[in-house]
C-alpha cells in the first residue's frame, strides 16, 4: 500500500537528513551524548520510513533482505574481532588505538551498523509475516 504523494515526497526529503544524523551520532558519540545504538535506530528509521511510505515491493528492490542480513552479521563479527584484538594488547576491548576516540569510534560505528541492520531485518521479517496472511 502506498501513501499519499505528500507523505512520499516528505519521506524522500527527510530520509537523507536522518541518515546524516545517524552517521553523526555514530562518529561523534564518544564526544557527546549518543553513540552507536541511537545512531543505528535512527538509521533503521530512515529505511523503515521509506518502506512504509513507498511500499514494501518498491523499496525491497534497493534495500534487499539479504543485504540487511549481511550487514548485521558482518558488523557482529567485526565487533567480536575488535574485542578479541584488545586481548592481544592487554585487555578485552582495551584502548589500543592511539587516536582521539581510540577503540570507541570504530565500536560505535559497528554497533550502529549492527543495530540499524537488525531493526531493518526484524521489520522485513514482520512484513513477510504480514504479507503471508
Amino acid at each position: 500500500m502506498k501513501m499519499s504523494t505528500v507523505v512520499r515526497s516528505t519521506t524522500k526529503m527527510v530520509s537523507p537528513f536522518l541518515v546524516t544524523y545517524a552517521a553523526y551520532l555514530m562518529i561523534y558519540g564518544h564526544l557527546s551524548p549518543g553513540g552507536g545504538f541511537q545512531g543505528g535506530v535512527i538509521l533503521a528509521v530512515a529505511v523503515i520510513l521509506l518502506i512504509t511510505s513507498h511500499g514494501y515491493r518498491k523499496v525491497r528492490k534497493r534495500f534487499r533482505f539479504n543485504w540487511a542480513s549481511l550487514v548485521e552479521s558482518s558488523a557482529g563479527t567485526l565487533l567480536v574481532l575488535l574485542g578479541m584484538a584488545g586481548i592481544t594488547f592487554g585487555g578485552f576491548y582495551s584502548n589500543f588505538l592511539h587516536t582521539e576516540g581510540g577503540v570507541i569510534l570504530p565500536f560505535n560505528v559497528l554497533v550502529g551498523l549492527e543495530v540499524g541492520a537488525a531493526f531493518t531485518f526484524v521489520f522485513y521479517i514482520l512484513l513477510r509475516w504480514v504479507e503471508s496472511d
